[in-house]
Protein backbone atom coordinates (compact mmCIF):
# COMPACT_ATOMS: atom_id res chain seq x y z
CA UNK A 1 0.00 0.00 0.00
CA UNK A 2 1.47 3.28 -1.02
CA UNK A 3 0.57 6.72 0.87
CA UNK A 4 0.89 9.95 -1.19
CA UNK A 5 -0.34 13.53 0.11
CA UNK A 6 -1.41 14.83 -3.26
CA UNK A 7 -4.98 15.87 -4.81
CA UNK A 8 -5.14 14.20 -7.75
CA UNK A 9 -4.60 10.56 -8.40
CA UNK A 10 -5.38 8.52 -12.29
CA UNK A 11 -3.77 6.90 -15.00
CA UNK A 12 -1.03 8.81 -16.47
CA UNK A 13 -3.00 8.32 -19.80
CA UNK A 14 -5.36 11.03 -18.89
CA UNK A 15 -2.94 14.41 -18.41
CA UNK A 16 -1.54 12.93 -21.22
CA UNK A 17 -4.24 12.71 -23.28
CA UNK A 18 -5.43 16.29 -22.76
CA UNK A 19 -2.00 17.75 -23.28
CA UNK A 20 -2.28 16.23 -26.74
CA UNK A 21 -5.04 18.00 -27.71
CA UNK A 22 -2.64 21.32 -28.26
CA UNK A 23 -2.46 21.50 -31.38
CA UNK A 24 1.50 21.45 -31.14
CA UNK A 25 1.34 17.74 -31.22
CA UNK A 26 -1.54 17.90 -32.81
CA UNK A 27 -2.17 12.85 -36.87
CA UNK A 28 -4.72 13.35 -39.99
CA UNK A 29 -6.65 11.51 -42.71
CA UNK A 30 -6.80 14.43 -45.72
CA UNK A 31 -9.21 16.63 -45.72
CA UNK A 32 -12.76 15.63 -46.66
CA UNK A 33 -13.66 18.84 -47.79
CA UNK A 34 -11.45 18.03 -50.84
CA UNK A 35 -12.86 14.86 -52.06
CA UNK A 36 -15.17 16.43 -54.72
CA UNK A 37 -13.01 19.13 -55.79
CA UNK A 38 -11.18 19.08 -59.13
CA UNK A 39 -7.36 18.66 -59.58
CA UNK A 40 -6.54 18.38 -56.08
CA UNK A 41 -3.03 17.38 -55.86
CA UNK A 42 -3.59 14.56 -53.38
CA UNK A 43 -6.84 13.84 -53.89
CA UNK A 44 -5.51 10.48 -54.09
CA UNK A 45 -5.09 9.86 -50.41
CA UNK A 46 -8.82 10.07 -50.27
CA UNK A 47 -9.40 7.56 -52.79
CA UNK A 48 -6.60 5.91 -54.72
CA UNK A 49 -8.51 5.81 -57.63
CA UNK A 50 -8.62 9.73 -57.98
CA UNK A 51 -5.34 10.77 -59.76
CA UNK A 52 -4.90 14.92 -61.44
CA UNK A 53 -4.33 16.42 -64.60
CA UNK A 54 -0.78 17.35 -64.73
CA UNK A 55 2.27 15.58 -63.10
CA UNK A 56 3.71 17.44 -59.51
CA UNK A 57 6.57 17.38 -57.28
CA UNK A 58 6.36 18.41 -53.46
CA UNK A 59 8.46 18.85 -50.51
CA UNK A 60 8.31 19.96 -46.86
CA UNK A 61 5.10 22.95 -47.63
CA UNK A 62 3.32 20.63 -49.80
CA UNK A 63 1.04 19.54 -47.45
CA UNK A 64 0.28 20.35 -44.01
CA UNK A 65 -2.23 18.57 -42.71
CA UNK A 66 -3.41 18.58 -38.47
CA UNK A 67 -6.78 17.28 -36.94
CA UNK A 68 -8.51 16.65 -34.19
CA UNK A 69 -12.05 15.52 -33.21
CA UNK A 70 -13.29 15.85 -29.09
CA UNK A 71 -15.92 15.98 -26.70
CA UNK A 72 -13.56 18.30 -24.65
CA UNK A 73 -12.72 21.98 -25.42
CA UNK A 74 -10.83 24.85 -23.70
CA UNK A 75 -13.38 26.14 -22.11
CA UNK A 76 -14.37 22.70 -20.46
CA UNK A 77 -10.45 22.66 -19.44
CA UNK A 78 -9.08 25.47 -18.17
CA UNK A 79 -11.04 29.00 -16.72
CA UNK A 80 -10.36 32.81 -15.89
CA UNK A 81 -9.15 33.85 -12.58
CA UNK A 82 -7.82 37.13 -11.47
CA UNK A 83 -6.35 37.66 -14.94
CA UNK A 84 -5.00 34.42 -15.40
CA UNK A 85 -6.40 30.44 -16.82
CA UNK A 86 -6.62 28.02 -14.26
CA UNK A 87 -7.36 24.35 -14.51
CA UNK A 88 -10.65 22.72 -13.90
CA UNK A 89 -9.12 21.22 -10.46
CA UNK A 90 -8.56 24.85 -8.80
CA UNK A 91 -10.85 25.26 -5.92
CA UNK A 92 -12.11 28.64 -8.08
CA UNK A 93 -14.14 26.59 -10.43
CA UNK A 94 -17.22 25.52 -9.59
CA UNK A 95 -17.90 21.61 -9.32
CA UNK A 96 -21.03 21.84 -11.19
CA UNK A 97 -20.34 23.57 -13.76
CA UNK A 98 -17.40 22.05 -14.77
CA UNK A 99 -19.53 18.42 -14.95
CA UNK A 100 -22.26 19.88 -16.80
CA UNK A 101 -19.94 20.55 -19.61
CA UNK A 102 -18.76 16.37 -19.95
CA UNK A 103 -20.61 13.45 -21.04
CA UNK A 104 -20.70 9.73 -20.02
CA UNK A 105 -17.90 8.82 -22.18
CA UNK A 106 -15.34 11.72 -23.10
CA UNK A 107 -12.99 10.84 -26.29
CA UNK A 108 -9.69 12.82 -27.79
CA UNK A 109 -8.35 12.06 -31.02
CA UNK A 110 -5.54 13.93 -32.59
CA UNK A 111 -4.29 13.26 -35.84
CA UNK A 112 -0.98 15.00 -38.05
CA UNK A 113 0.18 13.83 -41.17
CA UNK A 114 3.12 15.90 -42.40
CA UNK A 115 4.29 15.15 -46.36
CA UNK A 116 8.07 15.59 -46.26
CA UNK A 117 8.22 14.61 -49.90
CA UNK A 118 6.04 13.34 -53.09
CA UNK A 119 5.68 12.92 -56.76
CA UNK A 120 2.77 12.01 -58.96
CA UNK A 121 3.32 11.54 -63.14
CA UNK A 122 1.47 10.34 -65.64
CA UNK A 123 3.38 6.60 -67.14
CA UNK A 124 2.18 3.64 -69.52
CA UNK A 125 1.62 0.23 -68.58
CA UNK A 126 1.34 -1.94 -71.56
CA UNK A 127 0.41 0.96 -73.56
CA UNK A 128 -2.15 1.92 -70.84
CA UNK A 129 -2.20 5.41 -68.71
CA UNK A 130 -1.18 5.32 -65.12
CA UNK A 131 -1.34 7.52 -62.94
CA UNK A 132 1.37 6.42 -60.42
CA UNK A 133 2.20 8.42 -56.87
CA UNK A 134 5.23 8.23 -54.14
CA UNK A 135 5.33 9.99 -51.10
CA UNK A 136 7.08 10.02 -47.41
CA UNK A 137 5.60 11.02 -44.68
CA UNK A 138 5.65 11.53 -40.98
CA UNK A 139 2.55 10.43 -39.04
CA UNK A 140 1.14 10.85 -35.73
CA UNK A 141 -1.99 9.43 -34.07
CA UNK A 142 -3.16 10.50 -30.73
CA UNK A 143 -6.53 8.73 -29.12
CA UNK A 144 -8.20 8.67 -25.70
CA UNK A 145 -11.46 7.79 -23.91
CA UNK A 146 -12.11 9.31 -20.25
CA UNK A 147 -15.24 8.71 -18.19
CA UNK A 148 -16.84 11.53 -16.55
CA UNK A 149 -16.51 9.47 -13.22
CA UNK A 150 -13.12 9.93 -13.43
CA UNK A 151 -13.30 14.10 -13.91
CA UNK A 152 -15.82 14.15 -11.22
CA UNK A 153 -12.86 12.30 -8.88
CA UNK A 154 -10.32 14.68 -9.78
CA UNK A 155 -12.35 17.33 -9.23
CA UNK A 156 -12.59 16.67 -5.55
CA UNK A 157 -15.23 13.55 -5.34
CA UNK A 158 -18.92 13.93 -4.04
CA UNK A 159 -19.59 14.01 -0.43
CA UNK A 160 -22.68 11.59 -1.11
CA UNK A 161 -20.44 9.26 -2.51
CA UNK A 162 -17.91 6.87 -1.21
CA UNK A 163 -17.56 4.90 -4.25
CA UNK A 164 -15.66 5.55 -7.69
CA UNK A 165 -15.54 3.46 -10.86
CA UNK A 166 -13.07 4.91 -12.83
CA UNK A 167 -12.66 2.08 -15.23
CA UNK A 168 -12.40 1.60 -18.70
CA UNK A 169 -9.64 4.67 -19.54
CA UNK A 170 -7.62 3.79 -22.73
CA UNK A 171 -5.23 6.02 -24.44
CA UNK A 172 -2.51 6.35 -27.00
CA UNK A 173 -0.47 7.71 -29.12
CA UNK A 174 2.09 7.00 -32.05
CA UNK A 175 4.13 8.43 -34.49
CA UNK A 176 5.89 6.65 -37.42
CA UNK A 177 7.41 7.25 -40.87
CA UNK A 178 4.98 6.51 -43.94
CA UNK A 179 6.84 5.25 -47.21
CA UNK A 180 3.89 4.97 -49.63
CA UNK A 181 3.55 4.30 -53.84
CA UNK A 182 -0.21 4.22 -55.36
CA UNK A 183 -1.15 3.24 -58.98
CA UNK A 184 -4.30 4.38 -60.66
CA UNK A 185 -5.89 3.76 -63.90
CA UNK A 186 -9.47 3.55 -65.93
CA UNK A 187 -11.44 0.78 -67.65
CA UNK A 188 -13.88 2.75 -69.62
CA UNK A 189 -16.00 4.19 -66.77
CA UNK A 190 -14.53 2.64 -64.40
CA UNK A 191 -11.61 3.63 -62.26
CA UNK A 192 -9.74 1.74 -59.45
CA UNK A 193 -6.60 2.24 -57.67
CA UNK A 194 -4.16 0.84 -54.98
CA UNK A 195 -1.99 1.92 -52.50
CA UNK A 196 1.08 -0.35 -50.88
CA UNK A 197 2.53 1.73 -47.72
CA UNK A 198 5.52 0.71 -45.69
CA UNK A 199 5.15 1.95 -41.89
CA UNK A 200 8.49 1.99 -39.61
CA UNK A 201 7.09 3.21 -35.98
CA UNK A 202 9.37 6.14 -34.32
CA UNK A 203 7.67 6.30 -30.80
CA UNK A 204 4.39 4.85 -29.48
CA UNK A 205 3.15 4.90 -25.46
CA UNK A 206 -0.18 3.67 -24.78
CA UNK A 207 -2.21 2.78 -21.14
CA UNK A 208 -4.91 1.01 -21.01
CA UNK A 209 -6.80 0.55 -17.76
CA UNK A 210 -9.28 -2.00 -17.62
CA UNK A 211 -10.51 -1.76 -13.97
CA UNK A 212 -10.04 1.09 -11.30
CA UNK A 213 -11.78 1.88 -7.96
CA UNK A 214 -11.63 4.80 -5.46
CA UNK A 215 -13.27 4.58 -2.03
CA UNK A 216 -13.14 7.30 0.42
CA UNK A 217 -12.57 6.41 3.90
CA UNK A 218 -12.55 9.57 6.37
CA UNK A 219 -10.39 12.15 4.60
CA UNK A 220 -8.41 9.84 2.20
CA UNK A 221 -9.17 7.73 -0.94
CA UNK A 222 -8.22 4.13 -1.38
CA UNK A 223 -7.26 3.42 -5.26
CA UNK A 224 -7.13 0.13 -6.41
CA UNK A 225 -6.67 -0.48 -10.94
CA UNK A 226 -5.13 -2.99 -12.72
CA UNK A 227 -3.73 -1.29 -15.96
CA UNK A 228 -0.65 -1.72 -18.36
CA UNK A 229 1.52 0.55 -19.52
CA UNK A 230 3.94 0.29 -22.54
CA UNK A 231 6.25 2.84 -24.60
CA UNK A 232 8.83 2.10 -27.33
CA UNK A 233 10.79 3.85 -29.93
CA UNK A 234 14.12 5.63 -30.13
CA UNK A 235 15.74 6.40 -27.03
CA UNK A 236 13.46 4.75 -24.61
CA UNK A 237 15.22 3.41 -21.86
CA UNK A 238 13.51 1.76 -18.65
CA UNK A 239 14.82 2.66 -15.98
CA UNK A 240 13.87 1.23 -12.52
CA UNK A 241 13.44 3.07 -8.73
CA UNK A 242 12.34 1.54 -5.48
CA UNK A 243 8.62 1.93 -5.04
CA UNK A 244 7.24 3.93 -2.36
CA UNK A 245 7.44 0.61 0.16
CA UNK A 246 10.70 -0.32 -0.74
CA UNK A 247 9.91 -3.88 -1.43
CA UNK A 248 10.23 -4.33 -4.82
CA UNK A 249 11.27 -1.86 -8.30
CA UNK A 250 9.14 0.13 -10.03
CA UNK A 251 9.36 2.36 -13.37
CA UNK A 252 11.14 5.71 -13.31
CA UNK A 253 8.40 7.16 -15.14
CA UNK A 254 9.85 10.48 -15.19
CA UNK A 255 13.02 9.20 -17.06
CA UNK A 256 10.86 7.79 -20.17
CA UNK A 257 12.07 9.88 -22.97
CA UNK A 258 11.86 10.04 -26.90
CA UNK A 259 13.87 10.95 -29.44
CA UNK A 260 12.47 12.88 -32.86
CA UNK A 261 13.63 10.11 -34.69
CA UNK A 262 13.89 6.67 -33.45
CA UNK A 263 13.05 2.71 -34.78
CA UNK A 264 9.96 1.75 -32.00
CA UNK A 265 8.95 -0.88 -34.69
CA UNK A 266 7.65 -1.73 -38.49
CA UNK A 267 4.75 -2.54 -40.49
CA UNK A 268 2.22 -2.17 -43.59
CA UNK A 269 -0.57 -0.86 -45.37
CA UNK A 270 -2.85 -0.88 -48.15
CA UNK A 271 -5.44 1.98 -49.49
CA UNK A 272 -7.97 0.57 -52.37
CA UNK A 273 -10.34 2.32 -54.05
CA UNK A 274 -13.35 2.58 -57.17
CA UNK A 275 -15.28 5.07 -58.91
CA UNK A 276 -17.65 4.64 -61.44
CA UNK A 277 -19.15 7.27 -63.90
CA UNK A 278 -22.67 6.09 -64.32
CA UNK A 279 -23.66 8.82 -66.23
CA UNK A 280 -21.83 12.15 -67.73
CA UNK A 281 -23.94 14.01 -64.93
CA UNK A 282 -23.94 11.28 -62.15
CA UNK A 283 -20.76 9.28 -60.06
CA UNK A 284 -20.46 7.28 -57.28
CA UNK A 285 -16.96 6.23 -55.51
CA UNK A 286 -16.05 4.16 -52.36
CA UNK A 287 -12.47 3.66 -50.99
CA UNK A 288 -11.14 2.47 -48.02
CA UNK A 289 -7.86 3.44 -45.80
CA UNK A 290 -4.85 2.59 -43.99
CA UNK A 291 -5.78 -1.28 -44.17
CA UNK A 292 -3.14 -2.44 -42.12
CA UNK A 293 -0.66 -2.61 -38.94
CA UNK A 294 2.41 -1.42 -36.83
CA UNK A 295 4.49 -4.34 -35.24
CA UNK A 296 6.54 -2.25 -31.95
CA UNK A 297 9.25 -3.48 -29.69
CA UNK A 298 8.18 -2.28 -26.36
CA UNK A 299 11.44 -1.33 -24.70
CA UNK A 300 9.12 -0.06 -21.37
CA UNK A 301 6.34 -2.44 -20.62
CA UNK A 302 4.81 -2.17 -16.82
CA UNK A 303 1.84 -3.41 -14.78
CA UNK A 304 0.09 -2.31 -11.81
CA UNK A 305 -1.71 -5.11 -10.50
CA UNK A 306 -4.25 -3.98 -8.25
CA UNK A 307 -2.13 -2.26 -5.96
CA UNK A 308 -3.47 0.64 -3.29
CA UNK A 309 -2.92 4.04 -2.95
CA UNK A 310 -3.89 5.82 -0.16
CA UNK A 311 -4.31 9.93 -1.15
CA UNK A 312 -4.72 12.74 0.67
CA UNK A 313 -6.64 15.65 -0.42
CA UNK A 314 -4.85 19.16 -1.46
CA UNK A 315 -6.22 22.00 -3.25
CA UNK A 316 -4.27 22.88 -6.58
CA UNK A 317 -3.57 26.17 -7.25
CA UNK A 318 -1.74 25.42 -10.72
CA UNK A 319 -1.98 28.58 -12.93
CA UNK A 320 -0.65 29.41 -16.35
CA UNK A 321 -1.30 28.78 -19.83
CA UNK A 322 -2.21 25.64 -21.36
CA UNK A 323 0.96 23.80 -21.80
CA UNK A 324 2.26 24.59 -17.97
CA UNK A 325 -0.83 23.51 -16.39
CA UNK A 326 -0.75 20.27 -17.98
CA UNK A 327 2.53 19.78 -17.86
CA UNK A 328 2.23 20.30 -14.37
CA UNK A 329 -0.30 17.85 -13.96
CA UNK A 330 1.40 15.11 -15.81
CA UNK A 331 4.22 16.01 -13.66
CA UNK A 332 2.22 15.16 -10.28
CA UNK A 333 0.71 11.74 -12.15
CA UNK A 334 4.14 10.75 -12.96
CA UNK A 335 4.99 11.14 -9.35
CA UNK A 336 2.23 8.77 -8.01
CA UNK A 337 1.14 6.36 -9.93
CA UNK A 338 3.39 3.15 -10.10
CA UNK A 339 4.20 0.22 -12.33
CA UNK A 340 6.05 -3.39 -11.74
CA UNK A 341 8.37 -3.55 -14.78
CA UNK A 342 7.36 -6.81 -17.11
CA UNK A 343 9.28 -8.14 -19.14
CA UNK A 344 10.31 -6.21 -22.79
CA UNK A 345 7.90 -7.84 -25.60
CA UNK A 346 6.36 -7.29 -28.99
CA UNK A 347 2.67 -5.88 -29.45
CA UNK A 348 0.86 -5.30 -32.55
CA UNK A 349 -0.72 -2.46 -33.14
CA UNK A 350 -3.75 -1.53 -35.73
CA UNK A 351 -3.79 1.70 -37.86
CA UNK A 352 -7.21 3.75 -37.36
CA UNK A 353 -8.88 2.64 -40.65
CA UNK A 354 -10.65 4.89 -42.78
CA UNK A 355 -13.75 4.67 -44.88
CA UNK A 356 -15.57 6.62 -47.64
CA UNK A 357 -18.39 6.47 -50.06
CA UNK A 358 -19.09 9.15 -52.27
CA UNK A 359 -21.94 10.20 -55.03
CA UNK A 360 -21.69 13.22 -57.02
CA UNK A 361 -24.09 14.93 -59.01
CA UNK A 362 -23.01 17.30 -61.48
CA UNK A 363 -25.97 20.12 -62.86
CA UNK A 364 -27.09 19.69 -65.85
CA UNK A 365 -27.60 23.69 -66.62
CA UNK A 366 -23.63 24.40 -65.72
CA UNK A 367 -21.71 21.15 -65.29
CA UNK A 368 -18.72 22.88 -63.84
CA UNK A 369 -21.06 22.93 -60.38
CA UNK A 370 -21.88 19.99 -58.63
CA UNK A 371 -23.61 18.92 -55.23
CA UNK A 372 -21.58 15.87 -53.42
CA UNK A 373 -22.55 13.31 -50.88
CA UNK A 374 -19.75 12.01 -48.81
CA UNK A 375 -20.18 9.12 -45.88
CA UNK A 376 -17.07 8.61 -43.58
CA UNK A 377 -16.43 5.98 -40.99
CA UNK A 378 -12.89 6.03 -38.76
CA UNK A 379 -12.41 3.13 -36.61
CA UNK A 380 -9.46 3.12 -34.26
CA UNK A 381 -8.10 1.08 -31.50
CA UNK A 382 -10.67 2.72 -28.89
CA UNK A 383 -12.93 5.61 -30.53
CA UNK A 384 -15.34 5.37 -33.35
CA UNK A 385 -15.47 8.30 -35.47
CA UNK A 386 -18.35 8.86 -38.45
CA UNK A 387 -19.87 11.73 -40.57
CA UNK A 388 -22.13 12.59 -43.43
CA UNK A 389 -20.58 15.50 -45.30
CA UNK A 390 -22.61 17.57 -47.94
CA UNK A 391 -21.23 19.92 -50.33
CA UNK A 392 -21.49 22.47 -53.06
CA UNK A 393 -18.86 22.02 -55.55
CA UNK A 394 -17.80 24.62 -58.73
CA UNK A 395 -14.80 24.81 -61.26
CA UNK A 396 -15.31 28.96 -62.47
CA UNK A 397 -12.18 28.93 -64.04
CA UNK A 398 -9.73 26.29 -65.11
CA UNK A 399 -7.55 27.30 -62.37
CA UNK A 400 -9.58 27.74 -59.58
CA UNK A 401 -11.74 25.47 -57.20
CA UNK A 402 -14.35 25.61 -54.53
CA UNK A 403 -16.22 24.22 -51.93
CA UNK A 404 -18.40 24.62 -49.53
CA UNK A 405 -19.77 22.04 -47.22
CA UNK A 406 -21.83 20.73 -43.96
CA UNK A 407 -21.63 17.63 -42.03
CA UNK A 408 -23.23 15.85 -39.41
CA UNK A 409 -20.56 14.12 -37.26
CA UNK A 410 -20.12 11.85 -34.25
CA UNK A 411 -19.98 15.26 -31.89
CA UNK A 412 -22.08 17.29 -33.73
CA UNK A 413 -22.59 19.86 -36.84
CA UNK A 414 -20.10 21.03 -38.71
CA UNK A 415 -18.87 23.82 -41.42
CA UNK A 416 -16.25 23.23 -43.87
CA UNK A 417 -15.24 24.57 -47.15
CA UNK A 418 -11.49 24.79 -49.35
CA UNK A 419 -10.15 26.48 -52.08
CA UNK A 420 -7.92 25.00 -54.79
CA UNK A 421 -5.87 26.61 -57.41
CA UNK A 422 -4.32 25.39 -60.20
CA UNK A 423 -2.38 27.14 -62.11
CA UNK A 424 -0.12 26.36 -64.89
CA UNK A 425 3.34 26.15 -62.88
CA UNK A 426 1.88 25.39 -59.17
CA UNK A 427 -0.67 24.31 -57.08
CA UNK A 428 -1.73 25.84 -54.11
CA UNK A 429 -4.61 24.99 -51.88
CA UNK A 430 -6.06 25.50 -48.48
CA UNK A 431 -9.35 24.22 -46.37
CA UNK A 432 -10.86 23.26 -43.09
CA UNK A 433 -13.06 20.80 -42.61
CA UNK A 434 -14.69 22.80 -39.22
CA UNK A 435 -14.13 26.41 -38.92
CA UNK A 436 -15.32 27.94 -35.47
CA UNK A 437 -15.86 31.64 -34.79
CA UNK A 438 -14.77 31.53 -30.62
CA UNK A 439 -10.43 30.39 -30.90
CA UNK A 440 -7.93 31.40 -28.36
CA UNK A 441 -4.96 33.80 -30.43
CA UNK A 442 -3.39 30.15 -30.61
CA UNK A 443 -6.19 29.24 -32.85
CA UNK A 444 -7.69 26.79 -30.21
CA UNK A 445 -11.27 26.12 -30.67
CA UNK A 446 -12.98 27.31 -26.90
CA UNK A 447 -16.18 25.44 -26.98
CA UNK A 448 -15.06 22.24 -28.68
CA UNK A 449 -11.96 21.00 -30.54
CA UNK A 450 -13.30 19.37 -34.04
CA UNK A 451 -11.32 20.95 -36.48
CA UNK A 452 -9.02 19.60 -39.15
CA UNK A 453 -6.98 21.72 -41.09
CA UNK A 454 -5.19 21.49 -44.56
CA UNK A 455 -2.28 23.88 -46.67
CA UNK A 456 0.13 22.77 -49.06
CA UNK A 457 1.84 24.14 -52.21
CA UNK A 458 3.37 22.37 -54.92
CA UNK A 459 5.25 22.63 -58.04
CA UNK A 460 3.32 20.96 -61.32
CA UNK A 461 5.34 20.14 -64.23
CA UNK A 462 4.07 21.12 -68.11
CA UNK A 463 6.09 18.06 -69.25
CA UNK A 464 6.40 14.41 -68.30
CA UNK A 465 9.62 14.13 -67.23
CA UNK A 466 9.05 10.59 -65.62
CA UNK A 467 8.42 8.82 -69.21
Amino acid sequence: MKTHNIYLIAPLTVALSILLIIPERAKAQDLRSAYFIDNYTYSYRLNPAFSTQRNFLGALISNLNAGTNSDIGVSTLLYPYNDKLVSFMHKSVDRDEFLAKLKQLNRIDVHVNHNIASAGFWTTIKEKPVFQTFEINMRNATTAKIPYNLFSFLKGGNEDNFFYDLSNVYGYTHTYLEIASGTSAKFGKLSVGARAKLLIGTNKISLKVDEMFANLDGSEWAIRSNAILRASGGGVKQELMQGALGEYDVLRLKNIKFKPLGFGGMGGAIDLGIKYEINQYINVSAAVNDLGFIVWRNKVNGLNDWNTFIIHKEETDVIGNMGTIFNEIVNRLKSVYEFVPMEKNYTSQSLSLNLHAGAEFKMPFYNKMSIGVLGVLRNSNINRYKEVRFSLNATPLKWLSLSANTAYTTFGWEYGGMVNIYAKKFSIFAGTDSYYFKMTPQLIPIDNCNTHVVFGVNYLLTRNIFK
